[in-house]
């Protein structure tokens, strides 16, 4: 059984339900540059069945024989140097699914130049990575989500770009590098950087199908596939034949399709009705839309269209919007009326100067009762990657995202003269060592060998030590507080880090999240946080240091402190609150913790000075909460007090 079902895929149009799947997936098939598809959902959904079925039901493509980038004969300028300077050969070829694997290093993706041959024939030759194998295929990531980021940002500019560029050893080489990109997750395994989510052109979710028949068909027809899956594919044939000359015919005429401007209108109020930052969203739906009509062979995009298209780009993007169809169809009602509305302004105001000083006519105004509305959680917009960022520490085994270490695996940053045989050599440096005060030909003496020195990030161990005594306990700080909690908690989750979180109030200290690589299961711990009571700050810092020394001791993971407070101990543990506060600050500094201060309280001057003390005494930074949107603006205060102070 195994043997008949090894080079046979199952039908595409044979997969029960999943349609925003299947239709995410032909529309990138048509139109790439949309940049894939991110589908989030449990294992066991169809996901891989869908993308291999996608491949299968695509039309061979033309590609110059021999070529290890699949270049297309009939685009003369995407073509690599090869097939552009010499005779070309075609040959046709199916479409395949090339995976990404988790564990791949940035050679092996990008690919790497042949030093060897560089050197002795004086020629530029690649060696092919992954994403020259999948020009022109399915490039297909599981688990986008744990794909280290710097690999992420190169599967996107390759996949916005088209082309890939290599450069190593002071050699540039490119190659063309169109793919379907389909990355699939599951979010309970951590979520994407946001920043890299929002490359990504169409977002869906999947689950399990809860309806009797259909989980019924789906074990009938997995069974008759398996029993004859010849038959059943022919059984098919009709439907992907159907399917895939829609494909052909859309992508002939895609070029051909207009959108009238009332509905490109529509599509950017809807993206700022829904909040949407920059421009990527209301270009996907754009082109969405676009390409959805020219599936269905109409050349003249229309509501459903773009309805259609806005609910695959913005219905999983926002976490908290539910959206379905009716609710975008409600919005697309809304954003129509909104824009008549305004329209009707504008004629008003050319038909009737507005009075004296009433130049404000027709802006919508915050009333102050808009303006006080308390809400839950104040989601404060933090660069929370700058606010982590922590200088890089002579380790030799620490590997993850989160510090940039030096190490003997890793990016090449520099070249350095060996203090032992590495045999990492860095050849570029060691040629232009060994080419100084060289005439003719360069010979390489054992002086001149240098190393590379290599940089690769760390994943820290952070703990949160949180101020939610009384005087935190207007209803603006503790809603700021949880929102700057959850903006670190996602960023954490992210980047696999570990995570504590210490609340300190009355008496003393209490653990709200224990140490754990799983934050977010604690969310209801972070949404009941209640503050009051007096302020023991040292027996927060205390709690926190002990945590963090374990960590010191296993050498796993850098570990890391940040303080959120207004600065007004009034707890001792044995001198005084201040008194103690600093001493284990001390003890953070001599133990090389790297250590953040956020201030709550700039308006009461002790509290301002007391936790720049604080940061100084710990060797850390400091920030005031307002500045924490842009950390870079403020990393110069604690060193300006530090001089106002000496």
């Amino acid at each position: 059984m195994v043997r008949r079902l090894k080079n046979l895929i199952f039908p595409f149009t044979a997969i029960v339900g999943q349609e925003n799947i299947k239709k995410s997936l032909i529309i990138n098939a048509i139109n790439p540059s949309i940049g894939g598809v991110l589908i989030k959902g449990d294992k066991g959904t169809g996901k891989t069945t869908a993308v291999r079925a996608l491949a299968d039901l695509l039309p061979p493509i033309t590609v110059v024989k021999g070529c290890p980038f699949n270049c297309d004969p009939q685009d003369k300028e995407s073509l690599c140097e090869y097939c552009k300077t010499g005779e070309i050969q075609l040959e046709d070829k199916n479409m395949r699914v090339v995976e990404l694997p988790l564990g791949s290093t940035e050679d092996r993706v990008v690919g790497s130049i042949n030093i060897e041959k560089a050197l002795k024939e004086g020629i530029k030759a690649l060696e092919p990575g992954i994403l020259a194998d999948a020009n022109r295929n399915i490039l297909y990531v599981d688990e986008i989500n744990l794909l280290d980021d710097n690999l992420v940002d190169v599967l996107l500019d390759a996949a916005a770009y088209g082309i890939n560029i290599v450069e190593r050893e002071g050699v540039s080489l490119t190659h063309p590098s169109n793919f379907i990109l389909v990355g699939t997750m599951n979010p309970a395994e951590g979520e994407l950087r946001p920043q890299l989510s929002d490359r990504i052109g169409l977002h869906i979710t999947v689950s399990s199908i809860m309806d009797l028949e259909e989980r019924v068909k789906i074990m009938e027809r997995r069974e008759e596939f398996e029993s004859d899956p010849h038959a059943f594919r022919k059984k098919f044939k009709e439907n992907q034949k159907e399917v895939q000359d829609k494909i052909i015919k859309a992508r002939k005429i895609l070029k051909d399709v207009t959108i009238s401007h009332e509905l490109m209108e529509i599509i950017a109020q809807i993206c700022m009705d829904m909040g949407v930052d920059g421009h990527r969203a209301d270009i996907a739906i754009l082109k969405t839309a676009k390409t959805i009509a020219a599936y269905h062979n109409q050349l003249i995009v229309n509501e459903n269209h773009v309805s259609e298209a806005a609910l695959l780009v913005l219905g999983e993007r926002f976490q908290k919007s539910s959206l379905d169809q009716d609710k975008i169809k409600k919005k697309m009602e809304q954003a129509k009326s909104e824009l008549s509305q305004k329209k009707n302004e504008e004629e008003n105001k050319k038909k009737i100067p507005p009075a004296g000083g009433d130049k404000k006519r027709g802006m919508k105004l915050k009333t102050k009762e808009k303006e006080d509305e308390v809400v839950d959680e104040d989601p404060y917009d933090i660069d929370v990657k700058k606010l982590l960022k922590m200088k890089g520490k002579k380790k030799k085994k620490l590997y993850g995202k989160r510090v940039d270490s030096k190490t003997i695996k890793g990016r090449y940053i520099k070249s350095k003269l060996p203090e032992k045989d590495s045999g990492d050599v860095a050849i570029d440096a060691t040629l232009r060592a060994a080419a100084l005060g060289s005439k003719g030909s360069i010979k390489v003496e054992s002086q001149d060998i240098r190393h590379k020195v290599r940089k690769h990030g760390a994943k820290a161990s952070i703990v949160l030590v949180v101020d939610i005594s009384g005087s935190m306990v207007s209803e603006r700080k503790a809603n700021r507080i949880k929102g700057i909690l959850n903006s670190l908690v996602e960023d954490i989750n992210r980047h696999q880090d570990k995570i504590s979180v210490v609340g300190f109030k009355g008496e003393e200290a209490q653990i709200i999240i224990p140490t754990t690589r799983r934050a977010s299961s604690f969310q209801e711990q972070i949404d009941n946080i209640r503050v009051g009571g007096t302020t023991p700050l040292a027996s927060g810092l205390k709690k926190g240091y002990e945590i963090l020394k374990q960590e010191k001791l296993r050498d796993e993971y850098v570990p890391m402190m940040i303080i959120l407070t207004d600065g007004m101990p009034n707890i001792a543990i044995d001198e005084g609150p201040v008194q103690d506060a600093l001493k284990i600050a001390g003890d953070l500094k001599e133990k090389e913790i790297s250590t953040i201060v956020i201030n709550f309280e700039k308006a009461v001057k002790f509290g301002h000075e007391f936790n720049m003390d604080l940061a100084l005494a710990a060797g850390g930074r400091y920030y005031d909460v307002e500045e924490i949107k842009n950390p870079g603006m403020a990393v110069t205060k604690i060193l300006e007090y530090e001089r106002s102070n000496s």
